[in-house]
């Protein structure tokens, strides 16, 4: 373990996995103060064991009464730097009380002798991007930021009929259609499941669920990956050890036709994994299943619900408000400079090219 100081914070650098464990409280206390599981130990964790590499570096900030105010889990690989995130992580950050340890934690981290700092999934409604970025500058790197992710994001009104109303006709229609012709077809219902003796069965049934449909087919659904699968397996009952989780299950006749994997951080829902029947794919079970989350979700008292991922049209029927996510990256020494120098002849470079395609001759 190091150790250093700011002017208000002592900074620690835990090396290895084990020191999120013994901070559980404090940490998914600090998390709360930006919800979203991808900053939760239960979902650290559970990443870290499919795709941690490296070094594990926790990087803690204490006040003067020793009392934990802030944190970073960030992995070593070399001399880079990197966020434990990747792909199927929907945010990473800095977890803090207060903008005060937010400051210190990023006025810390270069000071951990990288030579390239790379780390995605910054919100843009965090004040961690522009203060990662001047410390960076102020240290020495020639960084840049640029948006990474548009996650769909819908702001939840009293009732799902008020919803409902505000969206366009046609999905006020079709949903609708599609809800009558799938209870004319056989007896539906949807369940929700947070934890309990049923929650193995339902991971297991949903992992089938999204093998079976083209996720499988183009090899990225979670069975696909050993990674992946030990991934959610692992998040799944972590959240629900942490009264997160919520698997949306719309059944016909007690056939799961179409799931979520789900979660609830705070008063935000969020949209982990969703998969539904493809041999039904005339009923729309997928829609139906996302209407019904919604309903569920407002009547469980929810104010906001996070689509995650890109903005798929599926997800834009429902909204149109969008949150970036930003990909930060470093670099000092000379491989900083090259890479400052080439981003500001980029657009020059990209305008030549493109001339000289148009003045290439095509016979």
């Amino acid at each position: 373990m190091s150790r250093f100081a700011t002017a208000s914070h002592r900074i620690t650098v835990h090396e290895g996995a084990a020191a999120l464990d013994t901070l559980d409280d404090d940490w998914s206390a600090l998390a709360r103060h930006a919800p979203t599981p991808f900053l939760m130990p239960a979902w650290l964790r559970s990443w870290w064991s499919g795709y941690g590499h490296g070094e594990p570096l926790t990087v803690l900030a204490r006040d003067t009464a020793g009392d934990v105010r802030g944190g970073a889990l960030l992995m070593r690989s070399g001399r880079r730097l990197l966020a434990a995130a990747n792909v199927h992580s929907g945010d990473w950050d800095v977890v803090a009380a207060d903008r005060h340890a937010r400051a210190a934690l990023w006025k810390a981290i270069p000071r951990l002798g990288a030579a390239r700092i790379r780390l995605r999934g910054l919100g843009e409604r965090s004040s961690s991007a522009p203060l990662a970025l001047a410390h960076l500058v102020d240290a020495g790197f020639h960084a840049m930021v640029q948006t990474d992710l548009a996650s769909p994001f819908l702001p939840l009104p009293g009732s799902f009929d008020e919803l409902i109303a505000r969206r366009s006709g046609n999905l006020r229609q079709q949903w609708r259609r599609r809800s009558r012709a799938l209870q004319r077809a056989g007896r539906s219902a949807l369940r929700v499941r947070t934890g309990g003796p049923g929650l193995e069965r339902d991971v297991e049934a949903f992992i089938r669920l999204e093998a079976r449909s083209w996720k499988g087919r183009e090899g990225t659904a979670i069975a696909s990956d050993p990674r992946s699968d030990l991934l959610y397996r692992s998040f799944a009952r972590e959240a629900a050890e942490a009264g997160m989780l919520r698997i949306y299950v719309l059944e016909l006749d007690g056939t799961p036709v179409a799931m979520d994997l789900g979660c609830r951080v705070g008063d935000v829902g969020f949209l982990v994994k969703t998969a539904f029947d493809e041999s039904l794919a005339r009923l729309s079970p997928g829609l139906v299943l996302r209407g019904e989350v919604l309903r569920a979700s407002i009547e469980e008292g929810m104010k906001g619900y996070d689509f995650l991922g890109g903005p798929d049209p599926y997800k834009l029927r429902w909204t149109d408000e969008t949150r970036a996510r930003c990909l930060l990256d470093a670099r000092s020494g000379l491989g900083g400079r090259v890479a400052s120098g080439y981003q500001r002849v980029r657009p020059t470079l990209v305008r030549v090219h493109r001339r000289l395609n148009r003045s290439r001759p095509t016979g």
